[in-house]
């Protein structure tokens, strides 16, 4: 039972809530301990939604970010103002991360939903040299903390925020180790001290200061009983790998257009309408180099088909997603049935090609 650690785990949320009514009618809402803070308009793809770190050795990434979220100890305020002359309703956040900083985790060695193998990998070693040196920590200081600010809003069908956040890559960045005193008239495949990185390990693994800014909007069409999604973000100092020089650091731009419609399909058997949910993902290395395994540009789309039966009990759904640089597609089919209030059960499937 991994969430028996240090970190509490298994207590998935813990915290303290309070509104003060404000005479012009105004609310300030203020919000103390472990939680999750969710920004964003999407699915699956984290565009805006980094501020808790997310557990991919549950299932990889098939699971509900819901459910695997890390939640942290956080204080968060929003400020509700309503309607203004111009908007529908608007409100302004804060958050600020006061938890000590804690990566994705990836994983470890023998894991069945390890991401990527990385657990493999920074377990092995090259002869006697271990991959991995050291794992940069960060203390719980002020200065280690993560804060972030939204603004959001409505007006007619359309829904917006503007977010701008200061928080730490939650991937690993490899910092490689170079032998300085590398030859390669002396290489000795026996005589690790030989060796083009440090005898004592090939890396460094960093989680460097990210900034962010970005937003999202959402527009429900009356003529297409439809939602259109769109979300966006801007960062600046991620660090990327590369196959020669270890790392870089650069600038990244994302986005994700989503479609949600209900639909009702009488010849599949239910009165309840069904939920058709489409996204592209898109992804820009700006700063990209030839070396880089990640590709300058790349777009993922997925489709998620969801059902409802026997009062909405019996729950069939079937997501698809493509990666165009990767040439991949994984079919992902499910069946879920609520058996009471406490016990659901859970039938799924993930095809790959």
């Amino acid at each position: 039972f991994p969430e028996f650690n240090d970190e509490l785990d298994f207590i998935r949320e813990f915290y303290i809530s309070s509104d003060i009514q404000l005479d012009n009618g105004d609310v300030l809402n203020f919000t103390l301990g472990k939680q999750q803070v969710i920004w964003g308009k999407t699915d699956l793809f984290r565009v805006l939604d980094v501020i808790n770190p997310v557990d991919y050795s549950r299932h990889n990434i098939f699971d509900e970010l819901e459910d695997v979220r890390i939640p942290q100890w956080m204080i968060s305020a929003e400020w509700l103002m309503g309607p203004t002359t111009v908007l529908d309703d608007s409100n302004l956040s804060i958050v600020w991360n006061i938890d000590k900083f804690r990566p994705n985790n990836l994983g470890t060695c023998g894991q069945a939903y390890r991401v990527l193998d990385a657990g493999c990998f920074f377990a092995s070693g090259v002869g006697p040299v271990p991959i991995v040196h050291d794992v940069k920590e960060y203390d719980q200081d002020l200065g280690n903390t993560q804060i972030g600010l939204k603004w959001e809003g409505v007006y007619g069908d359309a829904t917006f925020s503007l977010n701008a956040l200061h928080y730490r890559q939650q991937l690993p960045s490899l910092h490689f180790r170079a032998n300085t005193a590398f030859d390669p008239a002396n290489f000795n495949p026996t005589d690790s001290a030989t060796f083009p990185f440090q005898a004592d390990g090939i890396f460094d693994i960093h989680f460097p200061s990210v900034n962010l800014l970005g937003g999202s909007t959402d527009y429900y069409s009356m003529d297409m009983d439809a939602v259109w999604r769109f979300e966006t973000s801007y960062t600046q100092g991620e660090e990327l790998p590369r196959d020669t020089d270890g790392y870089k650091e650069t600038d990244m731009f994302r986005y994700v257009i989503g479609f949600d419609k209900n639909l009702v399909i009488p010849t599949l058997g239910t009165g309840s309408a069904f939920l058709i949910s489409a996204q592209v993902f898109s992804e820009h290395i700006l700063d990209h180099e030839i070396d880089m395994p990640n590709d300058e540009e790349n777009w993922t789309a997925t489709m998620l088909i969801k059902g409802w039966y026997i009062n909405n009990r019996l729950s069939p759904q079937i997501i698809i997603a493509h990666d165009v640089a990767a040439e991949a597609t994984v079919v992902a089919p499910s069946i879920e049935y609520l058996a009471s209030d406490k016990w659901k059960v859970n039938l799924g499937l993930n095809i790959k090609t």
